[in-house]
């Protein structure tokens, strides 16, 4: 085989690869539109006999249901954010929060309450709730798990059916005496089932529904449900009042006493430990106070003159002098003498400019200047004296205080006792005093609440006997049938689809294969009797059917231009999928466009050329093969085709190893170089592994696939393989379709035209 060949071998291959993964990819991301309208279109008579069967049900089932009506009343609950008193309430109203609005739904839909409105309104004694009553009623042994609608259908079924599925129970043996507690709750399930509370959001509203076949029983109970509620408001926060107001009234007679015991005893207390206190403060207290306040200035000012009096002594002591302290820079009179000083000096200064140092003027401001010297050295001395002097005063003032502080320490340590025990007779008096005040606030405020005494909630409208039923009517059941039944349809036709494992469209192809078909080959219905496919072929050039197989000699031929492959193989996935009944009908297309042909059995175990031509043989290949025979003896002609084909007659124990042999590519190369086309008819490619040895043998090979038969697991199974022996793929042939199928699931592709184009065709 030549390198152009092998080079289109490898690129029709890794083609394929990249075409099947890309496709594949885009299969799993996408969803097409218009193949789903397709295969919904194909399956319209099922979904159409669904739709028709369950709108049918569905219409039927509603004009059996029984007309209800639902009255509904409302109720505006009425959360007390604002009150008249503003202390803590006897009876606290209702809060406007979430939880405590679902716990009145709560309250309302109770089975005590539900029994409650009943014995109100005797509807105990009613054959609409009491099972026992109702003539209609049919005691049944079973138990249903579901309710509703749906239990009418189980009591259809057999019971031992229901009881298997878990879908209803056996209902155990009831005792007489058991009997009516047992009909009073069925009763109140009854009525539970029909009755219905809800919050009308973001409201306050709550809306109270009944529903009964009787509009007027509806609306009455609706109506006595609200009426019981408010009611049942009022009477408790009424009773809870007073008897809170009659609890208190007992209750301030006894704290009275015992406010009056305590404060006499606080008064008794004080005059016999002689006990003043000004502001809650004893004179006592408020002396040692005084004094302790008066130590704490007087020792400061103490530390303060001793630390002043230490630092002169320093400063003397070390020889410097005292002007720089700050009592002599703040004294009047050193600051007099330091001006005086400054006066001396600018004179001087100014006579010594004018006269010079010598003149008698400047002696004599010399003289003054040591005057002015002592003079302030003198007021010096004097602040140190004064300094030690002042020390003096200070501390003989703190020994003093302390005295009269310890002397008032001790009259306050016998004060201490008194004041301890009197503040706790103080506090159980506060105490007792301020407990009855509360206690006296919260019996006024009873007393004004029982005058103001409302519910939580205020019918807000009563509910009027409705006009139309609430339940569904035949023509709502109906279209929730068609609905319903539209969709299990549709989804029925997809499933079915998706279990459907046959090849019908161009597209389908490429998604699976990453190639698209070389043709579509439509299948012959009108043959007359014991005519052959290319026979019809012959008989009619200028049929749909010969078109389609023009289109694969044609595109095998346009494959490659320089070099156009001579030898075509053709084999498939399975048996029974036509492909030799398409390889004799190219074959004879070839022949009778003037080509020289040759068309060679090469399925050994199962050949069919011969008996597709209907020509009987002597010898055939394996004779060839073997040396039994020469080709021309082997090699046989049919007139009616004009081709040429090699048989087999015998079988042979290895036909792999002989399709492998030398001498079969000699014989290949043989033909190759005698004949314009040489089609191999080769075996099933899932059956045995002679087709990916012979495919080795061909310049293309050209695979089948049966229209809507062939799996596709088959099909990509048998790809793969031939792919991976790396074979020269040519293209795909879908054999055998059924044109008006085809053209009726609109799969978009050539076959579809078939049929819409039947003045090109003479079929």
């Amino acid at each position: 085989m030549n390198a152009n060949n092998m080079q289109s071998r490898g690129d029709l291959g890794s083609r394929g690869k990249r075409g099947g993964a890309a496709s594949a990819d885009h299969d799993q991301d996408s969803i097409d539109l218009g193949e789903l309208l397709a295969i919904l279109w194909r399956r319209k008579w099922l979904i159409a006999a669904f739709v028709v069967l369950g709108t049918t049900i569905a219409t039927l089932a509603g004009t059996q249901v029984q007309k209800r009506y639902t009255a509904t009343a409302a109720l505006m609950l009425e959360p007390l954010n604002e009150q008249v008193v503003n202390l803590q309430q006897v009876v606290a109203g209702l809060t406007g929060d979430a939880p405590a609005l679902a716990t009145q739904v709560r309250l309302l839909t109770a089975r005590d309450q539900i029994a409650r409105v009943m014995d109100d309104m005797s509807l105990f004694e009613d054959p609409e709730f009491n099972p026992a009553l109702d003539p209609a009623n049919q005691p049944s042994n079973l138990d249903y798990a579901i309710g509703g609608p749906i239990e009418m259908v189980l009591e259809m079924l057999p019971e031992n059916l229901v009881i298997a599925a878990g879908l209803a129970k056996e209902k155990l043996p009831v005792l007489a005496t058991e009997a009516p507690i047992l009909n009073r709750q069925a009763a109140v399930d009854r009525f539970a089932r029909n009755f219905e509370v809800r919050l009308d959001d973001p409201s306050y509203v709550m809306l109270v529904s009944f529903t009964s076949p009787d509009p007027q029983k509806a609306a009455d109970i609706a109506n006595r449900v609200t009426q019981i509620y408010v009611e049942d408001q009022i009477n408790s926060k009424s009773a809870a009042t007073t008897k809170a107001a009659s609890w208190l009234d007992d209750r301030l007679a006894a704290l009275s006493s015992e406010v009056e015991a305590a404060e006499r005893a606080v008064e008794k207390f004080r005059a016999e430990n002689d006990i003043v206190s000004t502001r809650d403060v004893t004179l006592n207290d408020q002396q040692l106070a005084d004094l302790n306040q008066q130590l704490i200035e007087s020792r400061a000012e103490l530390a303060a003159a001793q630390a002043t009096l230490r630092l002169a002594r320093d400063m003397r002591g070390g020889g410097a002098g005292l002007d720089t302290m700050a009592e002599v820079l703040n004294s009047p009179v050193i600051i007099a003498l330091r001006g005086q000083e400054t006066d001396l000096l600018r004179r001087e200064n100014e006579l010594k400019q004018q006269f010079g140092p010598r003149h008698p003027m400047i002696q004599q401001i010399a003289t003054e200047k040591q005057q002015l010297y002592s003079k302030i050295s003198a007021e010096v001395a004097r602040i140190a004296a004064n300094l030690s002097n002042q020390v003096e005063v200070i501390g003989t003032r703190v020994a003093t205080l302390e005295s009269e502080l310890d002397k008032a320490k001790g009259t306050t340590v016998k004060d201490r006792d008194a004041e301890i025990k009197l503040r706790e007779l103080e506090r159980q008096a506060d105490a007792s005093r301020a407990l009855y005040e509360q206690f006296l606030q919260r019996s006024k405020e009873t007393r004004e609440q029982q005058k103001l005494i409302e519910a939580d909630a205020k019918i807000l409208s009563v509910a009027a006997p409705p006009d139309r039923p609430s339940t569904a009517g035949p023509r709502l059941f109906g279209a929730v049938g068609f609905a319903g039944s539209l969709v299990v349809g549709s989804l029925l036709s997809l499933l079915l689809e998706r279990r459907d494992q046959g090849l019908r469209s161009s597209r389908q192809i490429e998604r699976l294969l990453g190639q698209q078909p070389l043709a579509l080959v439509p299948r012959l219905d009108r043959l007359r009797r014991n005519q052959k496919p290319h026979q019809y072929l012959v008989a009619k050039p200028l049929s749909a059917y010969t078109e389609a197989i023009r289109s694969v000699l044609t595109t095998l031929k346009l494959s490659s231009v320089d070099n156009p492959p001579k030898v075509i193989l053709v084999t498939s996935s399975l048996p029974q999928e036509g492909k030799s009944t398409f390889v004799t009908s190219l074959a004879t297309f070839a022949a009778r466009s003037q080509k020289k042909v040759i068309l060679v059995d090469l399925d050994l175990r199962h050949p069919s050329v011969a008996r597709e031509l209907g020509r009987p043989v002597a010898a055939g290949i394996v004779e060839f093969m073997v040396g039994d025979r020469t080709l021309d003896e082997v090699v046989q002609h049919d007139p009616a085709t004009g081709l040429d084909f090699l048989p087999v007659k015998r079988q042979t124990a290895n036909p792999t190893d002989l399709l492998d042999s030398q001498k079969m590519r000699l014989l290949i190369e043989t033909l190759r170089q005698t004949y314009d086309y040489v089609f191999l008819d080769c075996a099933p490619v899932m059956s045995v592994t002679d087709s990916r040895v012979a495919a080795l043998l061909a310049d293309r090979v050209v695979f089948c696939v049966r229209w809507s038969k062939t799996p596709k697991d088959a099909v990509s199974l048998s790809f793969d393989t031939l792919r991976q022996t790396n074979v020269p793929i040519g293209g795909i042939v879908v054999t055998q379709v059924d044109v008006k199928k085809h053209a009726q699931y609109g799969y978009g592709d050539v076959a579809q035209y078939y049929g819409k184009y039947q003045d090109y065709y003479v079929n």
